[in-house]
C-alpha cells in the first residue's frame, strides 16, 4: 500500500483494533500497575464520552495534564477517539509557560489530576475550558464504538489535528506545532515496520508526554498489540545502572533513548559487563550520535541499533537507518534514508536541489509535514516552502535548518545552517569539531562552543582532563583539522547536564564552561565551596539548616530534587557531579568531599 493514500488507518482505530484482537493481553504498565487492552479501550471510551458531554467536537483541542501513568495514556487515546487533538502538558511546567500554551492553544477542555491547581487552567473564567479530573472521566459511561461524528469522511478526519506539541522558539517564546491525524497514522505505520514491532514486545516509554517522541513510543506499540511499559520519572533522574536494571527486570525488548544518554549508557554497559538478554532494539536520536558510542555498541555484538532523525514539524522520525559496523568507520554516523511516505531534498541558498554528494540544507516533504504553527502565521516562509522543487515534487516542504549531504543513498548530518562560527576570520563548523572530539578514546560525547573569542571543546569522559590529556587530544586534532578549528581550550566532564527528556542541556553546559574559563570553579577545599553547597541543599530541599551530618533523603530529598541539585551545582560552580553521587553519599560532608574531588579532576 502506498503511504500517501488516504486509506491509511487512523491511530485510534488501529489501537482499538488491537484491543479487539487480544483484549486480555497487557497493554500498559507502570511499576506494579498493569492495564489490559480491554481496560485501556474501556477507559478511553469513557474519556471520549466525557469530553463529548462537555461540548468537545471534532478538531477541538483538549489539554491533558498529569504524571506519566496508564490513566493519562488512556486519556490521550480518549481524546483521539473524540476526534479531538491532544496537548500533553507534561509535568513540572513553569506557570508562565503553561499560561502561554493554554492561551494560544485555547483548549475546549482540560483533563487534569485531582491535585492540580485548576485555577491555572482558567476554570471559572469567561470562555475558559471545561476542567475535568481524570477521576471524573473514569466515572462516565463509555461511548459506543465507532462513535465518530457522522458527517466527517475519512479524508476529512485525516486532515484534523491529532496533537499539538510545543518546541523552543528562536525568540524564546515556545511555538505550538500542529500535527494532522493522517501524518500521525503514516508515521505510525512506517515506525511499526522499521522497529518490526510484534505483540510479544515490551516497549519502554521514557520520554515526557509533552515531547513528541512519546507518541512514537506509544502509538506504534499499542497498534501492534505490544505492551508499553511507562517509566514514571524523567530519564534525567535515571542512572545508567538503574536503566539497565529496569530493562533486565521488566523484560524490555525495545527502548528509545536520546543519543547523549545512549552513549553514556553504552559505556556503562561495557564497563560493568552487563548483559541484557531480552533487549532486541535500541532506537537513538534527537541529537547527533557519537560515532565512538555506535562503534563500541556494534563491536560488542549488542542488539540492533537504529539511528533516527526527525523534527517536530515533520512528525517525529522522518529519516533513519540501522547502524552496522561499516557505517561507523567514518567520523560520523549517517542519519539514514527517508521512511516510507517521506520525501527529502537537499537544497542550496536559492532552494535549488544540489548534486548528490554536495552540501545543502535538508528539506522534508510528504504527508508528515505539520499543518503549521499556532498563531497568526501558521506557515512562515522561512520555515515552510509551499512551491514545487525541481525534480523533488510539490510542497509543502519543511526547512529543517540542518546541513546534510547524501552519500550512497544515506543522508549525513553536517551541522546547523545557522550554527557556523567565525574564529579569527575563518568559518568554523562546531559540529564537525565535536564529531572529531567524540571519536577520541574514552570520550562518550562532545560539544563545541565559542565563548568570547575562544573556541572551547567540552568532552564527556571518565579520564581526568589534565594538561597531558589536553596536549594529547590537541595533537590528534591538529592532525585532522585546520588550525582555526582546533579548540584553544578543552574542558572535561564526568557527565554532561541533561534536560528532563534526557538530552544534553546545552545552555547549562555552556554556562558551566563559561564559569570555568572565568575562574568560576572554586578551588577544592576552599571555604566557599561548603557555603555554596549548603545553600544549594537548603534551596533544593526547602530546609532552614543543613549540618555536616545532614542526610539528603532524611531531609525530604528524592530523585527530582537530586536532579535539581546536580543542575544547580553545575550552573553555579561549573562542577559536574553525577546524579547518582548523592544516592551513594547522602551525608552532607561526604557529598561535599565528592564535589571537591570532581572539582580537582575537572580543573
Amino acid at each position: 500500500m502506498d503511504a500517501n493514500k488516504p486509506e491509511v488507518v487512523d491511530v485510534a482505530d488501529a489501537v482499538l483494533a488491537a484491543a479487539h484482537r487480544h483484549p486480555d493481553r497487557p497493554a500498559l504498565a507502570a511499576g506494579s500497575e498493569s492495564w489490559t487492552y480491554a481496560e485501556l479501550a474501556l477507559h478511553a471510551r469513557r474519556v471520549e464520552q466525557c469530553l463529548r458531554d462537555r461540548g468537545v467536537r471534532a478538531g477541538d483541542v483538549v489539554a491533558v495534564q498529569g504524571r506519566r501513568n496508564p490513566r493519562v495514556v488512556a486519556a490521550l487515546l480518549g481524546v483521539l477517539l473524540a476526534d479531538a487533538a491532544y496537548l500533553a502538558l507534561g509535568e513540572n511546567v513553569p506557570a508562565a509557560r503553561l499560561r502561554h500554551m493554554l492561551a494560544e492553544a485555547a483548549p475546549r477542555a482540560v483533563l487534569a489530576e485531582e491535585s492540580a491547581d485548576q485555577e491555572l487552567f482558567g476554570r471559572g473564567g469567561p470562555g475558559g475550558p471545561a476542567v475535568v479530573t481524570h477521576g471524573e472521566a473514569r466515572g462516565h459511561e463509555p461511548a459506543p464504538e465507532r462513535s465518530h461524528e457522522w458527517h466527517i469522511t475519512p479524508a476529512e478526519r485525516g486532515s484534523l489535528p491529532a496533537y499539538l506539541v510545543y518546541t523552543s522558539g528562536t525568540t524564546g517564546v515556545p511555538k505550538g506545532v500542529v500535527i494532522a491525524r493522517r501524518s500521525l497514522a503514516v508515521h505510525r505505520r512506517a515506525v511499526h515496520a522499521l522497529f518490526e514491532l510484534a505483540p510479544e514486545d515490551r516497549v519502554l516509554q521514557v520520554s515526557s508526554l509533552a515531547f513528541d517522541v512519546a507518541a512514537e513510543e506509544i502509538w506504534p506499540a499499542l497498534a501492534a498489540g505490544a505492551l508499553v511499559d511507562i517509566l514514571p520519572t524523567g530519564l534525567g533522574d535515571v542512572s545508567y545502572d538503574r536503566l539497565a536494571r529496569i530493562v533486565h527486570e521488566r523484560g524490555i525488548t525495545v527502548c528509545n533513548l536520546p543519543a547523549s544518554y545512549f552513549s553514556g549508557w553504552a559505556a556503562h554497559l561495557d564497563e560493568s559487563d552487563t548483559a541484557l538478554p531480552t533487549l532486541r532494539l535500541v532506537v537513538t536520536g534527537s541529537e547527533e550520535l557519537p560515532v565512538e558510542a555506535a562503534r563500541g555498541w556494534c563491536s560488542a555484538g549488542r542488539p540492533r541499533l537504529v539511528h533516527a532523525y526527525g523534527v517536530s514539524e515533520a512528525t517525529i522520525t522522518s529519516v533513519a537507518c540501522e547502524v552496522t559496523p561499516d557505517l561507523t568507520a567514518g567520523e560520523r554516523v549517517p542519519i539514514g534514508a527517508p521512511l516510507p511516505g517521506v520525501r527529502t531534498a537537499v537544497v542550496d541558498e536559492r532552494d535549488t536541489p544540489v548534486l548528490v554528494g554536495a552540501e545543502g540544507q535538508l528539506l522534508i516533504g510528504g504527508p508528515g509535514v505539520a499543518l503549521g504553527y499556532l498563531g497568526t502565521d501558521p506557515l512562515p516562509e522561512d520555515r515552510f516552502l509551499q512551491g514545487t522543487l525541481a525534480g523533488a515534487g510539490q510542497g509543502p516542504w519543511y526547512r529543517t535548518g540542518d546541513r546534510v549531504r547524501e552519500e550512497h543513498g544515506l543522508l549525513h548530518f553536517l551541522g546547523r545552517v545557522d550554527d557556523q562560527l567565525k574564529v579569527n576570520g575563518v568559518r568554523v563548523e562546531p559540529g564537525e569539531i565535536a564529531a572529531v572530539l567524540a571519536a577520541q578514546p574514552a570520550v562518550t560525547d562532545a560539544k563545541v562552543f565559542r565563548i568570547g573569542e575562544t573556541l572551547v571543546g567540552c568532552v564527556c569522559t571518565p579520564h581526568p582532563v589534565d594538561r597531558a590529556y589536553r596536549e594529547a587530544v590537541t595533537g590528534r586534532l591538529r592532525a585532522v583539522l585546520p588550525p582555526a578549528m582546533v579548540p584553544a581550550e578543552i574542558l572535561g566532564w564526568d557527565a554532561f547536564p541533561l534536560t528532563e527528556g534526557g538530552k544534553v542541556d546545552v545552555r547549562a553546559l555552556r554556562a558551566a564552561a563559561t564559569a570555568r574559563l572565568d575562574g568560576g570553579t572554586a578551588p577544592a577545599g576552599a571555604p566557599d565551596v561548603r557555603t555554596v553547597l549548603r545553600r544549594l541543599w537548603q534551596d533544593v530541599l526547602g530546609v532552614p539548616e543543613v549540618g555536616a551530618d545532614s542526610d539528603f533523603f532524611a531531609l525530604g530529598g528524592g530523585s527530582l530534587s537530586a536532579a535539581r541539585l546536580s543542575s544547580a551545582l553545575l550552573r553555579e560552580t561549573g562542577v559536574a557531579v553525577k546524579l547518582r553521587t548523592v544516592f551513594a553519599h547522602p551525608r552532607f560532608d561526604d557529598y561535599l568531599q565528592q564535589v571537591e574531588l570532581a572539582s580537582d579532576q575537572q580543573a
